[in-house]
């Protein structure tokens, strides 16, 4: 649209010149009717659509000097003609007061003393002595133009040159001294102060560029004037105008010292040049050497010479390296140790304060953190929150105290704590807490650098302590989980107890079932079947125990339940001629399902082919890691899937895991300690003292093959134990009651 704009405007511009010079119109229109209408409607279109408010004003300003630096710089380059004269003056004067206009209006950040503040009654006087001064030159030039006389002079009148001169140097001066007396006045403005603090550095370089200049009379003091009343006009709008003024502050202190080491030196030997003509080349190469290397070094020797006028702009940087650190508490403790520097009096420390809980952080000189509980009042926050970076100074407070006793209290509060300023911390759009600063050894306002940098502080001592309240929040409920955690462990300590206890019972009841299989495993078969039911048990897999008739299954699952992983929990035994255990829904149920009962233990399902298939099936598919499975039969599972008496499911399971339990004729070896267990206990039983046997009685039970097995070895001693008169069960005991081997054969 700009770019438009001015296409559109120099079209106009042509086309007006081009009509004017057609008609035959006198010159005076062709350097004056042209650049004034073309200025006109630049400062016209460009202030069309202004805001209000001060920097609505400053940009209006800012445009209109354009438009005047433009009439007069043309007019400048026609000042050897009578109209240029006139075009000359009437843009001076348009400028100058443009240039003063965006002095006094400079913009500042909205706060409660740019609130406060009001327009200088000496505005309009300065603008008055502006146009009285600026009155003559117009005058004088006017005359000149308008009488008849020739159409070129070589020099103007003496009068028409003092006036100009004489206008140039009051506006330039009026300015320079406006922006300074403007600088006082409006000091704790941010912005404003920063603005008219870089314009009066850089009005001082101009005027004494021009004192140098004209004093070396290098230059027509007409023209130098002229050129630098253009300059300062439009550096006061650019100034009003900038975005950021701490870059204009750094621009001007540059200014300031390239115009002290090169500017000035240049135009010393360009005068030196002038008045000795023979070493003028020399004189102007080293000039030009110098003001080149001034240029090179100005912003080193700026920061060197003049350094920055924010002496907490570097604490506010290192404070923010520091706030990034990972862990929050170690990192709002180095903030303060970094802001530390900012006072060296042992009670004014920077302070980090908490809303909730309401709490105060402070680090001493040893650099331990003391954190304690505080009162903060709600009007301190509430008033820092609407000022520029949520940065509220006492000066500011100081400044309004009179006009608004509200902020009395909050005033107080700080000058008690010895605090400079506060900052507000947000988290998001809740404040959590603020930074307080000491006063330390500044003499100065904060500046609006300070204040950006400050906010961005903030900005991350928010995240800080917005992590360090979790954190804190965390550690609560880490403290109450772990009283919960305290009453629970003793709770699940008492229960394990009775647990184990319970656990030691029922392995106790499982070590005397399996002792009935391993008292006696000194014939070869027995120990193989012993190891291998251990080795299964060790593997954690299924167990398919085959076993004789009358040979009692549960001491071997025993042992076969002791080896495993699983010997702490319950052996759980499963008879499969058992009508409520054909129930499916039995089996399914999430409560009274043995799967349920033996979980974390062994199941063992003696005769699972009376079982129904489906309950077969179910027991395959539903047998986990969980639980240990041992399946009792007396036939093989190849031979029991053949006859359709087992499902095939179940079988696979068990494919692999088959061991037989050596019938009692196998084991030989074992007859002895088997009879002399059985005896023991069965004489404590019957007549109170054990029993033993006679040899020739061990020797015809050794001769019989039992086909019945343990059962049948039992009921033979029971009988005889029952019978018997001694200590000992004798042969003829045996005999009487009608046991010999050829017997039992013949009935086998």
């Amino acid at each position: 649209m700009d770019r438009l704009l001015a296409a559109s405007l120099a079209c106009v511009a042509y086309a007006v010149a081009a009509t004017v010079y057609a008609a035959g119109a006198p010159r005076w229109t062709h350097v004056f009717v042209v650049p004034l209408a073309l200025g006109l409607a630049l400062a016209g279109t460009l202030t069309r659509h202004a805001e209000r408010g001060d920097a609505a004003k400053s940009r209006t300003a800012f445009r209109v000097a354009l438009a005047a630096a433009m009439i007069a710089g043309t007019g400048l380059t026609a000042y050897d003609f009578r109209e240029g004269r006139l075009i000359t003056a009437i843009g001076a004067a348009g400028v100058a007061i443009a240039g003063l206009r965006a002095t006094l209006r400079m913009p500042a950040e909205d706060s409660h003393v740019s609130r406060a503040g009001s327009s200088p009654r000496y505005g309009r006087v300065a603008i008055a002595w502006i146009a009285l001064a600026w009155l003559p030159a117009i005058v004088t030039a006017g005359v000149l133009t308008f009488s008849p006389a020739d159409e070129t002079v070589a020099l103007p009148a003496q009068s028409d040159a003092d006036a100009f001169v004489i206008a140039s140097l009051i506006s330039v001066a009026l300015i320079t001294t406006t922006s300074i007396i403007e600088l006082g006045r409006r000091r704790l403005e941010l912005g404003a102060a920063d603005r008219l603090r870089s314009f009066a550095t850089i009005g001082v370089a101009l005027l004494s560029i021009v004192l140098v200049a004209g004093a070396l009379g290098l230059v027509p003091l007409i023209r130098l004037l002229t050129i630098t009343l253009i300059a300062a006009s439009l550096l006061a709008g650019m100034t009003a105008v900038a975005r950021r003024p701490e870059t204009v502050g750094r621009v001007a202190t540059q200014a300031i010292v390239l115009t002290a080491l090169g500017v000035i030196p240049a135009v010393a030997l360009a005068a030196y040049a002038k008045s000795d003509p023979a070493h003028a080349p020399i004189a102007v190469a080293v000039g030009a050497a110098i003001a080149a290397i001034a240029g090179l070094a100005a912003p080193a020797l700026a920061e060197r010479i003049l350094p920055r006028s924010e002496p907490w702009t570097a604490a506010f940087e290192a404070a923010a390296k520091a706030a990034t650190y990972p862990d929050p508490e170690p990192a709002l403790e180095r903030v303060l140790v970094e802001l530390g520097g900012l006072s060296l009096e042992r009670l004014a420390r920077p302070a980090l304060f908490r809303f909730e809980p309401p709490t105060v952080t402070v680090v001493d000189r040893a650099g331990y953190a003391r954190t304690e509980a505080i009162a903060v009042p709600e009007t301190v926050a509430t008033l820092a929150a609407s000022e520029p970076e949520r940065v509220l100074s006492v000066e500011s407070l100081q400044a309004i105290a009179v006009k608004q006793p509200e902020v009395r209290p909050a005033l107080a509060w700080l000058e008690d704590r010895k605090l400079e300023a506060v900052a507000v911390v947000l988290e998001g759009d809740m404040p959590i807490g603020m930074l307080g600063l000491p006063a330390g050894q500044r003499s100065g306002p904060i500046t609006l650098s300070e204040a950006r940098a400050l906010g961005a502080l903030t900005r991350l001592l928010g995240a800080q302590i917005a992590a360090s309240a979790k954190l804190a929040r965390s550690l609560r409920r880490e403290g109450d989980a772990r009283m919960a955690e305290t009453v629970a462990d003793r709770a699940l300590a008492a229960t394990r107890t009775e647990l184990e206890a319970e656990q030691h019972r029922g392995e106790a009841l499982t070590r005397t079932i399996a002792e009935r299989a391993t008292i006696a495993i000194y014939s070869p078969p027995a120990r193989m079947a012993n190891e291998a039911l251990e080795k299964a048990g060790q593997g954690g897999g299924p167990l398919a125990l085959l076993t004789p008739p009358g040979s009692d299954p549960l001491p071997f699952v025993a042992i076969y339940h002791l080896a495993s992983p699983r010997k702490s929990a319950a052996l759980y035994v499963v008879d499969g001629r058992d009508p409520v255990r054909a129930d499916l829904t039995h089996w399914r149920s999430e409560t009274d399902s043995p799967f349920v009962r033996a979980r974390g233990g062994t199941l063992a399902v003696v005769d699972p082919q009376l079982l129904p298939k489906l309950v077969q099936a179910y027991i395959g598919a539903a047998f986990d890691e969980r639980v240990g499975l041992a399946i009792v039969v007396a036939k093989p599972i190849d031979v029991l899937v053949v006859e359709e008496a087992l499902d095939e499911r179940l079988a696979d399971r068990l494919e692999g895991a088959t061991i037989a339990v050596p019938p009692l004729r196998e084991r030989s070896e074992d007859l002895r300690a088997l009879v002399l267990d059985r005896l023991t206990r069965l004489g404590l039983n019957l007549h109170g003292r054990p029993l033993g046997i006679e040899p020739s009685a061990l020797a015809l039970l050794a001769e019989h093959d039992f086909p019945g097995n343990d059962a049948e070895l039992e009921a033979l001693l029971v009988r005889a134990a029952r019978d018997a008169d001694g200590d000992l069960v004798r042969r003829r005991d045996l005999l009487a009651l009608g046991f010999s081997p050829e017997s039992q054969r013949r009935v086998g």
